[in-house]
């Protein structure tokens, strides 16, 4: 759980606004998508999935799943990416980055403790994630909440266009803006910004 309020709330609405956006492609998919729709569907669906885990993991409601839960659950996902990754014969980078991010969820719920560690009745106990990542573990987590912050903005460069048009993840020619690709640069640095929080 994230003790801070403003930052909760925040992260929250960009989660939501990423699982919203994954909800839709889920129910109507592009027609840009080459490959089967199916297996882009799926990958919708984990990145739906993954969003509104997030949401739960920053709220103190979510302790109530058990940790084991949310590691499977970003095991199944990086698993599926990085199968992702080894069957498609070009283009592997964007599954190779899905696969980390998720893999970095693995560690987020493997190492974040119980949510007993709320914030205290006398408002002087520290705000934030509970903090039992310590020495090696707080150094993993400053480590890896870095790398999504980094390529979060990488993410949204590239979604702005910036440094000339993108074609992966387009749906429409001349479209101003990539939304696919802000989203995931939204949702890699507000995991990498709770991975900080936990460091």
């Amino acid at each position: 759980m994230i003790g801070i309020a403003p930052l909760r709330w925040m992260l929250t609405v960009a989660f939501g606004g990423v699982a919203a956006f994954h909800l839709l492609r889920c129910l109507r998919p592009p027609a840009a998508w080459l490959s089967p729709v199916a297996e882009h569907r799926l990958s919708e669906m984990l990145h739906l999935v993954m969003g509104l885990s997030m949401i739960a993991m920053i709220w103190p409601w979510g302790a109530a799943v058990p940790a084991a839960a949310w590691i499977v659950i970003f095991m199944m996902s990086t698993g599926w990416f990085a199968v992702r990754a080894v069957w498609t014969p070009r283009g592997r980078a964007l599954p190779v980055f899905f696969a980390t991010a998720t893999a970095t969820m693995v560690w987020m719920g493997a190492s974040t403790p119980g949510h007993a560690s709320a914030v205290g009745h006398s408002g002087t106990d520290m705000a934030g994630m509970g903090h039992a990542p310590v020495g090696c573990a707080g150094w993993a987590s400053a480590l890896l909440g870095a790398y999504l912050v980094l390529a979060g903005f990488w993410w949204v460069g590239r979604g702005m266009r910036v440094g000339g048009p993108s074609t992966a993840t387009t749906d429409a020619v001349g479209c101003p803006l990539d939304w696919s690709a802000l989203c995931h640069g939204v949702m890699s640095a507000g995991v990498g910004i709770t991975l900080l929080a936990m460091a």
